[in-house]
């Protein structure tokens, strides 16, 4: 941490090892392996690697694959890396949808709901986003 002066007020600053990945996918089966490349070129943790690879590849799919999207529109995704927590957001101008409400035979969300520590879907009637935390941090302080 180091203290700065900025007119009258002493502020203090903390120094963070965030990483950020933003990409704009075509609405493609291939986005989700862009995705992967991205995340890995970026560097994770080996603690949450596997978790967060493997949610973000299953949320981009389920993008690509539900969204509805035209071809030429984008699937927005985001990703805040730290050394020990990553946030992900994939956005798209889909209708969206009610996790609570979905049929599906797949386990996308079934996966989000076993191996990320938050997760959610916001949508407007701009699009939705699909978005997800992994925390190694979080499982050291839970005691059984």
């Amino acid at each position: 941490m180091r203290a700065k002066r900025s007119g009258q007020h002493l502020e203090m600053a903390l120094a963070t090892e965030n990483r950020e990945v933003l990409l704009a996918l075509e609405p493609r089966p291939e986005a989700a392996r862009l995705a992967r490349r991205a995340l890995a070129s970026h560097g994770l943790h080996e603690d949450v690697e596997h978790t967060v690879t493997l949610l973000a590849t299953e949320v981009v799919a389920n993008a690509v694959r539900h969204a509805g999207v035209d071809p030429d529109q984008r699937i927005v995704f985001f990703a805040r890396l730290g050394e020990d927590f990553a946030r992900v957001e994939v956005a798209d101008q889909g209708s969206g949808f009610d996790p609570e409400s979905v049929e599906t035979e797949g386990f996308g969300l079934r996966l989000l709901g076993k191996l990320a520590n938050r997760w959610g879907v916001d949508c407007t009637d701009r699009g939705c986003k699909v978005w997800f935390e992994v925390d190694r941090r979080a499982a050291r302080f839970r005691r059984g």
